[in-house]
């Protein structure tokens, strides 16, 4: 298998895939720095680092008792060996759902054309014009929109996932985020909560609420 860095790996979840009983599989490295994610250590690639060898053997082992892997991060798509390890999961008999930034189409695309991945969660962060300041880096919208095409085209299950942080994101903001989706069906919305965030400012800034979540975005699906 080529490079594939997994810096962690939970053997049973209930929450990473909904409806599912899922493994859970991490990757290091990211090329956002969103503020306040959640996950600085395998963002900034300092996590424990985990053999995906032993991983696939645990997944083969107990494999009658899951119904698939979360691939997750981090942003799996950095990893050069994120198909060949997708083609093992699925050998295995079990479904995969990949978590993803979207800034990868190009390595997203061949992931959907091959049939590897069962649901995509594509992040985003904000709308377009405020992309840059909510991913720390430049340029990412343009590759977001042309993942999101491309799960419109694929047939793929999918859905869109914001966080909303008030330190970062106004109401208007969010709004302007859900006029800009145009409806889109499958957008979740996720309620902030300060702690281990990779900026720690934002550890000391209030939570979002979901009350006022209920209120703003009526028909969205929440998270809180």
């Amino acid at each position: 298998m080529t490079s594939f860095e997994v810096g962690g790996y939970l053997p049973t979840s209930f929450l990473d895939w909904d409806g599912r009983v899922a493994a859970a599989v991490f990757t290091r490295g990211c090329n956002l720095r969103c503020p306040f994610c959640h996950n600085p250590e395998l963002v900034l690639g300092r996590s424990e680092s985990l053999d995906p060898e032993e991983i696939l053997g645990d997944l083969r082992r107990r494999r009658d008792f899951l119904d698939g892997v979360a691939v997750s991060g981090g942003e799996p798509c950095l990893q050069s060996g994120l198909a060949s390890f997708l083609r093992r999961v699925v050998d295995l008999g079990l479904g995969v759902k990949l978590d993803t930034n979207g800034t990868l189409p190009q390595v997203l695309e061949p992931l959907l054309e091959e049939g590897l991945v069962d649901q995509v969660a594509l992040d985003v962060k904000a709308p377009w014009g405020l992309y840059d300041r909510l991913s720390g880096v430049e340029g990412a919208a343009e590759k977001v929109k042309a993942s999101l095409a491309l799960l419109h085209r694929s047939g793929v299950d999918y859905e869109l996932r914001t966080t909303w942080v008030p330190a970062l994101l106004s109401e208007a903001d969010l709004l302007e985020l859900r006029d800009q989706l145009e409806g889109e069906p499958r957008w979740v919305v996720q309620a902030f909560r300060p702690g281990r965030c990779l900026d720690p400012a934002l550890d000391e800034t209030a939570p979002a609420s979901l009350d006022r979540m209920v209120v703003l975005l009526p028909g969205v699906t929440l998270r809180g």
